[in-house]
């Protein structure tokens, strides 16, 4: 029998996006006002904890008297805005600041996939900031993750419905694509009898238009198993021609650091292994470390993998790491 989702899918514009977030939290808010503040409160950056729903109170001195009872609805507006593929428009967040009224806590929650740079950021704090009807709203940027990371733990194991409606909206993210799970992604490559030079030089080669999905390690294959990974600390198009090394940096730090590595990898691919690779290569730069990460099933591969290494190993801390965690584990 086919499951039945909570919410919207088969659509990732950011109209659908946005009702599934507006839905999920109307449903935490109609469960339990609290669930629905401690959620708030891990999203956005306030100088105090922010207070919704009813107060009741009991013989609570007041402007000269003292009633029996009072309970009180505390006040507050929440505007999204989400940016899943359209760039940032920093005039269209002012006008939403302006929306508000007299509520108690007005929040502004910019909705994204990835985190901004951190000069983008700064220049749409710099504009809010100097926006007189921004004054007085409490502006956070959340990503699709914090919102995940936010809503783990946040009901007791017993309460099953409220944890299946948030397991239907994680499962959602996913399903669009609004999580980036690029930086917990290895490459797994297949390398043949140039195994030793790219653990020797922390390098991996291949020809400049063969195409693969963003990650942030390489792993070495062969004989069934990977057997040294690192982080892409710097991947660079590499021409050298009569001496002159010269690189383009594609992604991760620009840096000196590699070029007389990519010099010697390039003169060993030749007379180790025969290859000629000082022109229309990328070169994927880092610092390698061992491992035993095994393909458990029958036959090798044939081309490139990629492995989800959060969900091998749980957290880790960098490559090293990493390596460590992954020996012996296996892979289909």
């Amino acid at each position: 029998m086919a499951k039945v989702h909570y919410f919207q899918r088969y659509s990732s514009y950011e109209n659908t996006v946005t009702n599934n977030t507006l839905q999920l939290l109307a449903r935490i808010y109609a469960y339990a006002p609290q669930k629905a503040a401690d959620l708030i409160n891990q999203l956005v950056d306030a100088d105090a904890p922010i207070e919704i729903g009813l107060e009741i109170q009991q013989q609570q001195r007041g402007e000269g008297s003292v009633p029996d009872g009072t309970i009180i609805q505390r006040s507050f507006k929440i505007v999204i805005e989400t940016k899943v593929g359209a760039p940032v428009n920093v005039r269209q967040l002012v006008d939403h600041a302006g929306g508000f009224s007299d509520q108690e806590h007005k929040i502004l929650l910019l909705l994204t996939r990835q985190p901004l740079g951190d000069a983008e950021e700064r220049g749409i704090r710099r504009e809010l900031a100097h926006a007189q009807a921004a004054r007085g709203v409490i502006f956070s940027i959340v990503t699709f993750e914090d919102v995940i990371g936010a809503l783990s733990g946040l009901f007791q194991p017993y309460e099953y419905e409220m944890n299946e409606l948030v397991g239907d909206y994680v499962e959602y993210c996913w399903d669009a694509g609004l999580v980036d799970r690029s930086r917990f992604l290895l490459r797994i490559v297949p390398c043949g009898n140039s195994l030793e030079i790219n653990v020797r030089h922390g390098i991996y080669f291949h020809p400049n238009d063969r195409g693969y999905s963003a990650h942030q390690y390489t792993g070495v294959y062969k004989d069934k198993r990977v057997q040294a990974l690192w982080a892409n600390e710097s991947v660079f198009d590499v021409t050298l021609v009569d001496g002159k090394l010269d690189k383009q940096l594609v992604s991760g730090e620009r840096t000196d650091e590699y070029d007389e590595r990519l010099r010697a990898i390039i003169a060993d691919a030749k007379t180790e292994c025969g290859y000629e690779i000082a022109t229309g290569h990328r070169f994927f730069c880092g610092t390698p470390h061992p491992t035993g990460f095994m393909k458990s099933s029958w036959g090798g591969i044939m081309g490139q993998r990629y492995v989800d290494v959060q969900e091998v190993v749980g957290d880790f801390q960098g490559a090293a790491d990493l390596a460590a965690k992954l020996a012996g584990k296996t892979w289909e």
